[in-house]
């Protein structure tokens, strides 16, 4: 495998997973007709609790593999609750090519599966996190490192402050897609998912009018990472249920990212299940945890 532009695969990542194509087929039942699907975004946004499992596949440009990068996870926002399992393992068979595409080899942990395996628990004020590339700046014994969130999302945080916002996983940050449907919503049929009957339709995300509904603070990275990546407008499928509210999500990105001559195919799909049951969390061991200002203060120079 040669990767001529690198860069893409990360752009695409983040664009895809800033917000968070497979069907299961549409069914023959009919299906309510749809002009707009805002309504099922401010249903669904009014959730207290949920689970989820989500995946990314993607073709980098340059590239002869698929690569698949998997997250689960659980938000309960009444009880200040959540979890996140976050399958980066295919990233490491890149980073593997990438060493050998320079005539070198990958040092460290870097290419092995097991260490791209991220768990991240939320439990009140309190995060933990796992992250077996940072285990070498960890005490003998422990896998766990325990901190406050907004510690962990400053500057002063260290190798930490890029997972600190990983804190309280919230699915329903993917909503915005939803008020973001530019053109005819297609009834496609009706399917059951997880026990739960569905219906299925099929519409167009326009880009400009997502990058308006995000956050200020977010908007001009989004919109530049997008824009990179040559999106205008973004294929969405939604499954809904009778309650109005969303049971799954599939994005299909094809694209030719700016300065390249080669196209960037890329799906993401996300199951919503559960809603209103409690978060159960098994937090880690006490014995395998070390505390993130103590593991600041391992990693300070001498």
């Amino acid at each position: 495998m040669t990767v001529r532009r690198p860069r893409f695969l990360l752009v695409a990542l983040l664009a895809l997973l800033a917000l968070a194509a497979a069907g299961c087929g549409g069914g023959a039942g009919a299906v309510p007709e749809l002009t707009s699907l805002d309504g099922v975004a401010q249903k669904s946004s009014t959730i207290d609790s949920a689970r989820f499992e989500m995946s990314l596949e993607l073709a980098p440009p340059g590239s002869d593999r698929r690569l698949r990068v998997g997250a689960s996870g659980g938000l309960d926002a009444r009880a200040g609750r959540a979890s996140l399992s976050l399958d980066l393992s295919a990233l490491a068979g890149l980073a593997a090519e990438l060493g050998r595409s320079l005539g070198g080899a990958v040092k460290g942990d870097l290419g092995r599966p097991d260490a791209w395996k991220l768990d991240v628990i939320q439990d009140g004020g309190t995060v933990y996190i796992r992250f077996p590339l940072l285990a070498g700046q960890l005490p003998a014994g422990k896998s766990w490192i325990r901190g406050d969130a907004k510690d962990l999302s400053s500057a002063g945080a260290g190798p930490l402050n890029q997972l600190g916002p990983l804190a309280g996983a919230d699915p329903r940050g993917l909503f915005s897609f939803l008020e973001a449907v530019s053109g005819p919503i297609e009834a496609v049929g009706s399917d059951e998912l997880r026990g739960v009957e569905t219906s299925h339709y099929r519409t167009t995300i326009d880009v400009a009018k997502l990058t308006r509904l995000v956050p200020a603070d977010r908007r001009r990275a989004l919109g530049g990472m997008l824009a990179q990546a040559g999106l205008a407008e973004i294929p969405l499928e939604v499954w809904i249920d009778a309650e109005q509210r969303l049971r799954k999500l599939v994005l299909a990105v094809d694209a030719t990212p700016q300065g390249s001559g080669e196209r960037l195919e890329a799906s993401l799909t996300m199951e919503l299940f559960d809603y209103g049951a409690p978060l159960a969390l098994e937090l880690p061991p006490a014995d395998e945890v070390v505390d993130a200002s103590a593991l600041k203060r391992l990693s300070a120079p001498s």
